[in-house]
């Protein structure tokens, strides 16, 4: 099954057991079910965001957008980072309330309902657990799947000291702690996509150690003007100058090809843009070529300023 079929699959499960939560939450006056199905309906919303992102990013490179629309993915999972902040926001407040104003429920449709969401769930990020390890946008929506097995748990759990026990204020105890879990993932969330969308060099690449490892290959004097973002997950560039010796042409592109080579075997950098420099150019060659006048093909002369 592909990515995307997956993803609405995923989309079209979610929003049904939403509404089977929303109704059940209604007559079971419980008020976990009723956050829950509010935290569900946030969710089936990222997981629908996921999808619409990665049929976009599929599409060609043009002449005005010449990387594609790779980042499409970045901006949805920034999207869905600010979600899950939200949601963790609004369980803290939903917990806090249940605390001050316990009110009784029916607790074998609650135990009931939240079982057949938590099976649900937990079946989703199953699915796409190995989607997420290579994509960050596919990553946010297996957390927003985790927050909503965590939330079934809490309010089965909760359900079930309900029942035993009667006391009301566990309701409460376990939405901290589900929305300390949640917010957890939505910072670390925010602050990678914040990364990729700021251009930063990837958390897990010693700029300093690139630089050695090219130097090290034989005919590279010197690297520098260095910089490495990532375009989108799974896909890193880099650009760069490489000062060589008087070399010819053949032999220089074999030392371009080398570094290549390099950095898409140990550091996973793909596109790489590389500008090689001769470090005996004589000084008065580049003052002429800057000073040369630039030659009128059109008028097949030259142009002079009077």
């Amino acid at each position: 099954m592909t990515r995307e079929k997956k993803l609405l699959l995923i989309f079209l499960f979610n929003s049904s057991l939403m509404l089977l939560e929303f109704g059940g939450g209604i007559y079971s006056r419980s008020l976990a079910l009723l956050s829950d199905a509010g935290h569900m309906l946030t969710d089936s919303f990222a997981v629908f965001l996921s999808y619409i992102a990665v049929q976009w990013s599929a599409r060609p490179a043009t002449a005005k957008k010449t990387f594609g629309y790779h980042r499409i993915e970045i901006l949805v999972a920034l999207i869905n980072g600010l979600a899950l902040l939200a949601i963790s926001g609004y369980i803290f407040y939903e917990a806090a309330n249940r605390f001050f104003h316990p009110e009784p429920i029916k607790t074998g449709v609650l135990l009931v309902i939240a079982t057949i969401g938590l099976i649900g769930n937990i079946a989703g990020a199953v699915l796409i657990k190995h989607e997420g390890e290579h994509s960050l946008n596919i990553r946010s929506t297996f957390l927003h799947l985790v927050s909503d097995a965590l939330s079934s748990v809490g309010v089965i759990i909760g359900g079930v000291i309900i029942v035993f026990t009667g006391w009301t204020v566990v309701d409460s105890l376990i939405g901290i702690l589900i929305g300390g879990i949640v917010l957890r993932g939505a910072v670390s969330l925010v602050l990678e996509s914040s990364e990729v969308l700021l251009e930063s060099t990837p958390s897990d690449i010693d700029m300093e150690l690139v630089k050695q490892e090219i130097e090290a290959i034989e005919g590279v004097h010197e690297v520098h003007d260095v910089h490495i973002w990532t375009i989108t997950s799974g896909r890193r560039a880099l650009s760069g100058h490489v000062l060589i010796g008087n070399i010819t042409t053949r032999e220089g592109q074999a030392i371009l090809c080398q570094i290549r080579t390099l950095l898409a075997e140990k550091f996973h950098i793909t596109h790489t843009t590389l500008e090689t420099e001769c470090d005996v150019c004589d000084k008065n060659v580049c003052e002429f070529v800057h000073n040369k006048p630039i030659e009128n093909k059109k008028h097949g002369g030259h142009h002079h300023d009077h």
